[in-house]
């Protein structure tokens, strides 16, 4: 029999306490599961437990945020890849077009009105649609395969279907604070995960031998694409974290964030990603500086005692701090001078083709058809055939006006002008500055690092971008005003 106490009508809240009858229904129920799970295949599974539990928790959870709150567990586990004819689409990627068909399908089944959206998301609108134009002059100048075109052209704004989403739905009050743990704690699984990589000793050091370094191997956590590709999440998520610590109330949370964050940056030092070091640190300590202005002893000290550390461990960490003092590694490594020899292509090509191009979904080759040393200069073909991966271009400045030319130049200006506006608005008027300077810390720090990489093509990476782009617009414009559903 089930029992109420006053305290639990005084709330509005009716307590159950299941019967023991309840108790040998849940157990019949869950011998019926492990039964079928040791027999039966996957598809029964599905048919008989997932299905039915499915629709339970639907029940039970029938506030859609709720269930849209799992889309950053999706995203860091997403990063499996399926092929679907003639395209290659990542689960992170299928998690995101799958929040965004919900969100507008609520809304528009649900006749809920929309909210009046900021000026940043119309500008961010217009840079895709100039990204679209892009992809249109591609496939008129160009004879790569029409598949190849669209999967390349779209793989930057993608992503960017869920902004609306996150304004409407997670861009104040308690909802804010809610994905910001999920968030926190997304990070500390990623940093463990990394941290038992580096530590199990399985991961692979034939390209880091190669480039003259001994490392213990350059983790990547459960973010496809490599340790640049993680390098670039930690460039997000742990400034961003660093801040939300300052919102949380309760000290628990407090205490997980300021973990996640000195996790994170330990991660950063296990990718050995120079870029990444560089920028994350900067990040942490910009933010620190600006929300202890006042005491500027604290950002000074934790700066101070990091380097302690680090150069405690300089062996460990000579790829990094080959930056700072070994200035002939540093010109001799083969990354920036493959980097280098590259970058002068991509410049010759933007200048011979400024208007169109040499298109989306070009096939990639080296100069002289080998990867030699001596032969690093990657060049572009109109494809033929359908291309698994695109790469090639190390900086996501010059990959937009080298392969989508003019309106793809437009595009990418868009989007930096969208930031900027955004920063300025809150800069000026708009709410929680500190958890909005952490996400901007985060987002210079990335976008810097797209100058000497390409890390947004990669699904996890770039989900995490708009993400916290669309954060960030909601701090700067609060739209607290407007009902909930």
């Amino acid at each position: 029999m089930s029992s109420v106490s006053a305290d639990d009508y005084s709330r509005g809240v009716e307590a159950y306490r299941p019967s023991w009858r309840a108790w040998v229904f849940i157990l019949g129920i869950l011998l019926v599961f492990f039964y079928l799970y040791l027999n039966f295949p996957k598809a029964v599974h599905l048919v008989f437990v997932g299905v039915p539990l499915f629709f339970i928790a639907v029940y039970h959870v029938s506030n859609p945020r709720s269930w849209l709150l799992l889309l950053p567990v999706a995203i860091t586990f997403g990063n499996n890849t399926y092929e679907f004819g003639p395209f290659y689409i990542a689960v992170a990627t299928m998690a995101v077009l799958a929040a965004a068909l919900f969100y507008f399908t609520v809304k528009t089944v649900g006749y809920k009105s929309f909210p009046r959206f900021p000026v940043p998301v119309f500008i961010l609108m217009a840079a895709f649609l100039a990204q679209v134009a892009s992809a249109f002059v591609s496939l008129h100048y160009h004879n790569s395969l029409v598949s190849n075109t669209l999967r390349e052209a779209s793989k930057l704004f993608i992503a960017a279907s869920i902004i609306p989403l996150i304004y409407d739905w997670y861009g104040r009050g308690e909802w804010l604070v809610r994905i910001l743990k999920v968030l926190t704690l997304m990070l500390v699984v990623m940093s463990l995960y990394g941290i038992y990589q580096y530590n199990a000793g399985n991961l692979d050091t034939t390209g880091d031998r190669a480039s003259g370094f001994d490392l213990a191997g350059r983790v990547y956590s459960t973010i496809n694409g490599g340790p640049n590709s993680y390098s670039g999440v930690l460039e997000l998520l742990v400034p961003t974290v660093l801040a939300a610590m300052f919102v949380f109330e309760k000290r628990i949370w407090k205490v997980t964030a300021l973990a996640a964050a000195l996790l994170g940056i330990q991660n950063v030092l296990y990718t050995f990603s120079r870029g990444g070091f560089l920028t994350v640190t900067f990040a942490c300590f910009a933010f620190l500086v600006y929300r202890n202005r006042k005491k500027i002893w604290v950002p000074v000290s934790t700066l101070t005692i990091f380097v302690v550390i680090l150069l405690a461990n300089a062996g460990e960490f000579k790829r990094q701090l080959t930056i700072f003092g070994d200035t002939k590694s540093l010109i001799m490594d083969t990354s920036l001078l493959h980097r280098y020899t590259s970058y002068k292509g991509f410049i010759n090509g933007i200048v011979s083709s400024p208007a169109v191009g040499v298109g989306w979904g070009s096939e990639e080759f080296f100069h002289g058809r080998t990867s030699l040393y001596s032969f690093w200069e990657v060049r572009h073909e109109d494809s033929i055939n359908k291309i698994n991966r695109f790469g090639g271009l190390n900086s996501l400045v010059l990959e937009m006006p080298y392969k989508g030319g003019l309106f793809s130049a437009l595009a990418l200006v868009l989007l930096i002008a969208a930031f900027v506006i955004t920063l300025i608005k809150l800069l000026k008027s708009g709410g929680d500055k500190s958890l909005g300077m952490g996400m901007i810390s985060g987002i210079v720090a990335f976008g810097a690092h797209q100058a000497v990489d390409n890390l947004i093509q990669w699904p996890q990476t770039g989900a995490f971008f708009w993400l916290i782009l669309g954060l960030l617009i909601s701090t700067a414009y609060p739209c607290c005003d407007k009902e909930g559903d």
